[in-house]
């Protein structure tokens, strides 16, 4: 591991505990961090720590370096990101709403087209949560898998591949406070949903791992028992040779008995070691703030007028559709009827 990285990664860890780092020389710091702040100089040079004994050094395998992995390590990887560098212009936005979305009013006149009044789009922050978990499933081996989902804050809905997106635009460390959050769902419901997803993702990999240590049980049961038989089938032969020597049968017997513990003994060990188990640790979590632009808009239908709010999202550069009322499925367009609201599948089966 380079200097750099270690150098970077104790800056980082003082800064987020509220501290501060001050380069003395190339190599040594002065720190200054902790709920009772204390003065700490490090260095990652062997050498000077060697010369100066009020210096600690900072490298793997030092007391300073591993006492401060074990602190990053329990307070669990949490961070967030803003991201930034999206080309928005709310009034191409408003004038592509009006035709990505359709309402039309069906009254005693006949269908008609409705436009909707549509305000100037604002920007609100969206979040989405991102988790990594960690299964360890064991059998006769251990083997550590990593799951990672994001769930939207507002809808908790996994997006797919939503990682890919964070490299495509600019991080920063905070937001703009005047922009207000968009109807977040708690932290709980989220990392639930996450839960739920991961649980949802491993009902295949706990299957096919039971089959094979099923299969892998089994192999290992019919070898041992045919060991255990031949050894068996050797002593029932002794013992027709030797039935006229007391001594030599009761010693053959004796062999026997162990041999029959030795089986039940290297059965129970199969039986333990092919018991499979599975646990699930969560790794780390990112919260990701973005802008989205929203217009509260109104549709003036004789039949029932509405507000619904028109999304914007240039993350994935898309209008969000709208949720029908009837069937729940989403839609860019909606049909105003007496008898309620109906998106187009609907209303082709009215």
């Amino acid at each position: 591991m380079s200097t750099a990285i270690l150098e970077k990664f104790l800056i980082d860890y003082v800064e987020a505990n509220e501290g501060e780092a001050e380069p003395i020389d190339a190599g040594t710091y002065t720190i200054l961090y902790g709920s009772e702040p204390a003065i700490k100089t490090v260095t990652f040079e062997i050498e000077v720590a060697k010369e100066n004994n009020q210096v600690e050094l900072f490298l793997p395998g030092s007391i300073f370096f591993d006492a401060v992995i074990r602190d990053a390590m329990a307070k669990g990887g949490m961070c967030a990101t803003y991201l930034s560098g999206f080309q928005a212009v709310t009034k191409v936005i408003q004038s592509e709403s009006m035709r990505t979305f359709s309402f039309a009013d069906h009254g005693k006149d006949g269908a008609k087209k409705v436009e909707p009044k549509m305000p100037s789009f604002q920007p609100y922050n969206f979040r989405i949560w991102t988790f990594v978990f960690k299964v360890r499933v064991t059998t006769d081996i251990i083997e550590d898998h990593l799951y990672t989902v994001s769930i939207d804050a507002r809808t908790l809905k996994a997006i797919k591949n939503f990682t890919e997106y964070l490299n495509k635009y600019q991080h920063l460390p905070y937001y703009e406070e005047t922009i207000p959050h968009y109807h977040p769902q708690d932290f709980q419901k989220s990392y639930q949903s996450a839960l739920d997803y991961v649980k949802q993702k491993l009902t295949n990999l706990i299957a096919r791992k039971k089959q094979e240590a099923a299969a892998m049980k089994l192999k290992e049961t019919e070898r041992i028992k045919k060991y255990y038989d031949t050894l068996n089938e050797e002593m029932e032969e002794a013992l027709g040779k030797k039935a006229g020597d007391h001594e030599a049968v009761v010693e053959i017997q004796s062999k026997q008995k162990a041999i029959l513990v030795q089986r039940q003994s290297a059965l129970g060990d199969i039986e333990f070691r092919y018991k499979m188990s599975a646990g699930m640790s969560l790794v780390s979590v990112l919260v990701t703030n973005y802008p989205c632009y929203i217009s509260k808009a109104s549709v003036p239908s004789t039949m029932q007028p509405s507000g619904y709010d028109i999304i914007w999202n240039p993350l994935f550069r898309r209008f969000e559709p709208l949720t029908c009322p009837t069937c729940k499925n989403q839609s860019y367009t909606l049909h105003f009827l007496r008898t309620g609201i109906r998106c187009q599948n609907c209303f082709k089966n009215s």
